[in-house]
């Protein structure tokens, strides 16, 4: 495909902002790729999240760039570049561990009028294509490092100063071309703490069934976004409201309303201490206070347990171990397909799980567990009681007692996939060798 030139943008003067962002507060690896481009005779700007970032006086996590020079040309100016994706060609620039994402701007793509669910997305475009293929207005702005100036081809200030989510064009088609846009509303209302524009609001409603489109690994990735992103209580509040929680999980749903009367309610209904729904956002809140707090970005192990925590009730405290072990799996079990969670993460949960009973029962019983700490899960199950001290109003003597054991425990690695002290050990299956010896199928050593 030809690329855009520099020299001939679409639109002569677009709408500019300057003075609205330090230049100091750009990464100057990103500020090296945008003016090495720039050199070379393309355009390129800081586009996206980080523009809507530094706009706000917050602190971008990453920072991508825009440019009209194709992926090839791309790599062929940075040797420290890779280029990845099918659906949606992208450059990613090497410094040390961090990616400068750098993509080509594209004009939305030709779909058939029966079905607008975008499933290639590589037609370039000028700058004001790529502005406006882009999901939010929010999200349409690019910095012109060079004039130090905002462009804004789609009003997307005045819906940051207005505190709004809004789709870039119809907000029903946008969804329908790409359903994962949906959970991407609910994220940044939630984060940014902004309303969702009532037209944009309306047409998700409209839509929501057409998130199972979505490749289960696009969806399961947002979800996670949503509980590690500071804001999972609200995000949850806006799923349940949406309907997409019903869309997505409704296994998960479904368990809640086996479990209580009142099923999943939302935060503001009238539930007993310790319903499965109450806890369940005291948990989430938790969660956000802990990110808040730390700036530490939990595993999936960590979020997977605070969703199927709430679900064991009474059973945790008075299932036999074998039976809470099973009951745990039973409970992930179909989520966890549904959604495609992979197994190294369902199997860290149910660690997680199992080690906050042995926890809470070693305090109460005063032993002392050594081997625990020493377990290589032991860091997220010390993360994951912290959370349930705070959910419940607790007066942290339980996590204070393992902080203690664990400062003066000699570390050890303790290998502990599928097995815990006093449980029972999982059979590890043996294969037959092409020589007629066997090995394990886990360590494949003779």
């Amino acid at each position: 495909m030809p690329e855009v030139k520099a020299s001939s943008p679409s639109v002569p003067t677009p709408p500019r902002l300057q003075g609205a962002i330090s230049i100091r507060d750009v990464d100057p690896d990103a500020l090296k790729v945008v003016r090495k481009l720039v050199a070379g005779g393309h355009e390129a700007y800081l586009v996206g999240g980080c523009v809507r970032d530094l706009f706000l006086k917050r602190r971008p996590k990453d920072f991508d760039v825009a440019t009209s020079a194709t992926p090839e040309t791309i790599r062929k100016a940075f040797r420290n570049c890779r280029i990845i994706g099918r659906r949606f060609k992208l450059a990613h620039v090497f410094f040390g561990p961090k990616i400068i994402e750098t993509s080509t701007f594209r004009t939305t793509p030709i779909t058939a009028e029966d079905d607008p669910l975008i499933t290639h997305d590589n037609e370039w475009g000028s700058v004001e294509d790529d502005a406006r293929r882009r999901d939010f207005t929010i999200n349409g702005l690019f910095y012109d490092t060079d004039a130090d100036a905002i462009v804004d081809f789609v009003d997307g200030l005045a819906d940051l100063e207005r505190g709004v989510i809004r789709t870039i064009g119809d907000p029903l088609l946008r969804f329908q071309e790409d359903p994962v846009r949906m959970l991407r509303a609910v994220k940044f209302a939630a984060r940014l703490d902004f309303t969702i524009e009532e037209a944009t609001w309306r047409a998700l409603l409209d839509t929501v069934g057409h998130i199972g489109k979505c490749s289960r690994a696009r969806v399961l990735e947002e979800i996670y976004k949503l509980l590690r992103g500071g804001a999972a209580r609200r995000s949850f509040e806006l799923l349940l409201e949406s309907r997409l929680m019903t869309e997505l999980m409704p296994s998960y749903v479904d368990l809640y309303r086996k479990l209580s009367a009142s099923g999943l309610a939302g935060p503001a209904s009238k539930t007993r201490p310790g319903e499965p729904s109450r806890v369940m956002w005291n948990l989430l809140e938790a969660l956000d206070e802990y990110t808040s707090a730390t700036s530490q970005v939990a595993s999936n192990g960590v979020l997977l347990a605070v969703l199927f925590a709430p679900l064991l009730d009474e059973q945790w405290h008075t299932a036999s171990r074998q039976g809470l072990d099973r009951l745990i799996d039973d409970l992930m079990g179909p989520v966890c397909v549904s959604l495609g969670v992979a197994r190294r993460d369902r199997e860290l949960a149910r660690q997680i799980l199992m080690a906050h009973r042995r926890m809470v029962e070693s305090l109460n019983r005063k032993k002392r567990r050594p081997s625990l700490v020493q377990r290589q899960y032991f860091h997220e199950a010390l993360v994951f009681l912290g959370l349930t001290v705070k959910a419940r109003g607790g007066d942290g003597s339980e996590l204070g007692h393992w902080q203690r054991l664990a400062a003066v425990t000699q570390p050890m690695r303790i290998e502990s996939e599928g097995e815990f002290d006093g449980g029972p050990r999982r059979k590890r299956r043996r294969r037959t060798r092409p020589d007629g010896r066997r090995h394990s199928a886990e360590s494949g050593s003779p």
